[in-house]
């Protein structure tokens, strides 16, 4: 359930950030949105995937803890970790498969090359996204207007994530068929309505 709750949190705040007009970090949320939505399918379809989120919480661990320096004061408030505590990290890390091996296991495979590759884009700062959210008319800024195309892409997106994670929790819960097609009546709306636009 708190993978559920995370997705619906940040598909809100995605929402709060573009009705306040700010559209620089929409897809930065987002592309942490669908990491958590491919995570939450990986644990519906397999509940030993439990084990895969631990091993890359384990990974980022080891990836920091393994370079501790009490020279370096990004390291200030952390104790350093034994050898044996680095050495469980580095074993239990091995348990962890990369991204697009998630996006396969949760059938999204198709998302990955494609909205995924995107998103990332935008949270690197790459070239793509400084020309698109801090150049106008030939001048740096803060933000951009956002096209109708940006703007569509980033609701329907956020809206769908957000329907899908419920029904697939719903589902998982074994909720009746009529909450299961509520959702999935959402879902064509949103669909329907964004064919109008493109």
């Amino acid at each position: 359930m708190a993978l559920w709750a995370r997705i619906n949190a940040l598909c809100e705040e995605t929402i709060v950030l573009v009705k306040s007009e700010f559209f620089v970090s929409p897809q930065i949320l987002m592309r942490s949105t669908l990491e958590s939505f491919v995570d939450l399918r990986c644990l519906i379809s397999d509940e030993k995937y439990v084990k895969n989120i631990m091993a890359a919480e384990a990974d980022s661990m080891y990836k920091n803890l393994n370079k501790y320096s009490e020279s370096n004061p990004y390291y200030k408030g952390t104790i350093e970790a034994t050898p044996k505590h680095i050495e469980n990290l580095k074993e239990e890390k091995s348990n962890s498969i990369n991204i697009f091996e998630r996006f396969r296991k949760a059938g999204c495979e198709d998302l990955y090359s494609t909205v995924y590759n995107n998103l990332c884009r935008y949270t690197h700062g790459n070239i793509s996204a400084l020309a698109s959210k801090n150049f106008e008319n030939n001048r740096v800024v803060m933000t951009t207007k956002i096209s109708e195309t940006d703007l569509l892409f980033i609701l329907s997106s956020t809206i769908n994530v957000a329907i899908s994670s419920t029904h697939d929790v719903l589902s998982f819960y074994n909720a009746s068929e009529s909450e299961l097609k509520k959702c999935m009546v959402s879902h064509d709306k949103v669909n329907q309505l964004c064919k109008k636009f493109v």
